[in-house]
């Protein structure tokens, strides 16, 4: 396993330069606050990208992935958030704007696009709310494979 601070993060060379935002990169802002994506949480890598963490051992939504008929492995977070990315992008602009970097431990998903990986992630936290929601997007993160 891998530092928390590693997962998603590269050497500041291996980022995309991003022609809209000056370089060097100010300062960025987390405005989403721990309690609104727990047990998810938010690892900055300044000032290029942002980390969205999960550790699979405290087996969140475990029982819901089991009815599921899956383990709640990263790969099931993966396709799960995957389907998440799909509306995401059909809601707004752009596309492979997310990363991930996950292993057997932590499912990682990481992007330079800041915001919108923070607006992301209260939309990931709201689809583990219910069962019905995460088969759904279960559904589609598959489709995307």
């Amino acid at each position: 396993m891998k530092d928390l601070c590693q997962y998603g993060n590269r050497r500041d060379n291996e980022w995309e330069l991003l022609p809209w935002i000056p370089d060097p990169r100010p300062p960025f802002k987390i405005w989403v606050k721990p309690e609104q994506i727990a047990p998810f949480f938010l690892i900055p890598h300044h000032p290029y990208a942002l980390s969205l963490l999960l550790k699979i051992s405290d087996g969140f939504r475990a029982e819901e992935f089991c009815r599921l008929g899956l383990t709640g492995s990263c790969g099931d977070w993966e396709r799960l958030v995957r389907g998440v990315i799909r509306e995401f992008e059909e809601n707004n602009s752009g596309k492979d704007l997310f990363h991930f970097d996950s292993d057997e431990d932590i499912f990682c998903v990481y992007s330079q696009y800041i915001d919108d990986l923070m607006l992301l992630s209260k939309m990931i936290r709201a689809a583990c709310k219910n069962e019905a929601a995460m088969r759904e997007y279960f559904k589609k993160g598959q489709e995307g494979l």
